[in-house]
């Protein structure tokens, strides 16, 4: 049964960002500096070309979207939208932005060529082409807004499918109905960035990133720090209409070696140590667990070893493929390696993910049967891969465990190390046979992992990194993405799931855990379901 005509945002039941309440029971404290931990270098800030969740932690001090997801996953929330319409079949969406939202009027400590202006609907219809223009690795993630064939294919001066109604409102029509739309919009891709800061610095916008958020772009060290400070004009304000944010300062920090970060982190150079360190999960956990400055939650998000499908030797070899992932001993690198907090998976879909699927038939971890199937696979007596992985956590460890085991089936894995950008960029262009990979989510719906990693429209950068091809599969996500029904919406996706699972591009090893700690002057942190890198700095606050 289709919704009713008009679903207004401010029904009963639903908080707006600004009603969110602050979890701690202590007054907010303004001022200071708050010093976050990341292991590596964010690639990009741009939001048109961040893909990956250490650029998205620093983009998302920035700049804003329409819409937010709240943080415990579960519902989309007002950000600069403070109310939105759907039509009765879902193709048109109505959004009413929020009035007095401002552009960062300096960035860099200089003045931005926006002097600091009103946010109006054109900026939202222009931010949105812009993707397009530049090739975003994630337009496609709104290709069923009308008109983005004709835009993205140069026959159209304009994405005919966002209208600009009046300075305060824009109108999305879609080409048919698409069930995570809303939850789309939430992407951070889908920023809202000033026309004139994006074209004065063009490609290097990513160097000098100006947008609405609570802080501004202030320096970027690259390899060392990233910092951001107050939005002195920022329009968000906490539930007792205390205007965020509440520090000065957010200090990104990169330091690769885990024990360096674990030892500042108890020096208390480090506020919040995002990600504990496998090696020392366990005492962060004793340490600070008891008092309450440690926090874990399963993650939404899958780490998978892929085959590149496209080249020999795992081109048109499933049972090659199947092989490895009869190989591995998933619980095994999860327990000696990981503390045991990362559940090994069958498939794609994490169990935190809706839609996952508990009697998925997966693999398991039966070393004869690998033997087997790769002496059916024309490698009687083994091969020779590379493993590509990034540096960074327990990636060199769990990588040299996947070598050992594989090698107990006769196959001689040689790894290539690679700084994450460098990686990625392999990843984008094809250029590995296998490779490491965390995909976490970027809107709740299988759509994000199944159609994005695995339709075959997607080979490359825009996800799918093994370039798996099925035409049966591509017809189910297909399918499944314009099917308003959400039962016979998860039946579509488990079909394709269990195809995908059969067909093995990947080696399905576990899902995610998110987990942080922090220093006990600082005061509420709250982990966002969606991953560490969503959590709100703006509402963070330092006791003096």
């Amino acid at each position: 049964m289709r919704k009713k005509a008009v679903l207004l945002l401010l029904a009963l039941g639903v908080m707006s960002l600004m009603s969110l309440p602050a979890l701690a029971a202590d007054k907010p404290v303004y001022g200071g500096t708050l010093v976050y931990r990341e292991a590596s270098d964010p690639p990009k800030i741009d939001p048109a070309f961040t893909t990956d969740t250490t650029s998205d932690r620093a983009s998302n001090l920035i700049f804003e979207t329409l819409v937010i997801n709240s943080p415990d996953g579960k519902r989309i929330l007002p950000c600069l939208a403070e109310s939105w319409t759907i039509n009765k079949d879902s193709t048109v969406f109505t959004f009413k932005l929020r009035k007095g939202v401002k552009f960062h009027s300096v960035s860099e400590g200089k003045p931005t060529l926006n002097k600091g202006r009103e946010v109006k609907a054109e900026d939202v219809k222009y931010s949105f082409e812009r993707l397009v223009r530049l090739k975003s690795p994630r337009a496609y993630f709104v290709e069923q807004i009308k008109g983005y064939k004709e835009f993205t294919e140069g026959k159209a001066k304009e994405w005919t499918g966002i209208k600009v109604l009046d300075p305060y409102t824009v109108q999305f029509t879609l080409e048919y109905p698409f069930a995570p739309f809303l939850a789309v919009l939430a992407y951070h891709a889908f920023s809202v960035v000033p026309r004139e800061d994006a074209e004065k610095w063009g490609k290097d916008f990513s160097f000098h990133p100006v947008g609405t958020g609570p802080f501004v772009f202030k320096e970027w060290k690259h390899d060392q720090r990233f910092v951001v400070e107050r939005n002195p004009h920022y329009w968000g304000k906490d539930a007792q209409g205390n205007r965020l944010p509440y520090v000065d300062r957010v200090e990104i920090r990169i330091v690769p070696d885990n024990s360096v970060a674990w030892l500042e982190f108890k020096k208390g150079n480090i506020d919040i140590l995002s990600a504990i360190p496998n090696e020392y999960y366990k005492e962060c956990k004793g340490l600070y667990g008891p008092k309450k400055l440690f926090v874990e939650r399963p993650g939404v998000g899958t780490f998978y070893i892929g085959m590149n499908t496209s080249k020999p030797p795992f081109k048109d070899n499933v049972k090659l493929r199947q092989a490895l992932n009869w190989a591995i001993d998933r619980q095994a690198i999860s327990d000696l390696i990981l503390s045991g907090r990362n559940r090994p998976v069958k498939g794609v879909l994490p169990p935190s993910m809706p839609g996952f699927n508990p009697n998925l038939k997966g693999y398991g971890y039966d070393p004869a049967k690998a033997k087997k199937l790769l002496a059916e696979a024309g490698y009687p007596k083994g091969l020779t891969v590379e493993f590509q992985f990034n540096s960074g956590g327990s990636n060199r460890q769990i990588a040299e465990a996947v070598q050992a085991q594989l090698s107990q089936i006769g196959v001689n894995v040689k790894l290539k190390e690679l700084d994450w950008g460098a990686h990625l960029d392999m990843c984008d262009r094809g250029e590995t046979q296998m490779y490491r990979m965390t995909w976490v989510v970027d809107y709740m719906d299988p759509d994000n992992f199944l159609f994005v990693n695995l339709h075959s429209s997607n080979a490359g950068s825009k996800g799918n990194y093994s370039f798996y091809k099925n035409p049966k599969v591509d017809r189910l996500l297909s399918e499944a993405r314009r099917e308003s029904n959400w039962n016979k919406r998860m039946k579509l996706y488990q079909e394709a799931e269990q195809l995908i699972v059969n067909d093995a591009p990947w080696i399905f090893m576990m899902a995610t855990s998110s987990s942080m700690v922090h220093q006990p002057n600082v005061k509420n942190v709250v982990l966002h379901a969606m991953g560490d890198y969503m959590t709100d700095l703006s509402r963070v606050w330092k006791v003096k």
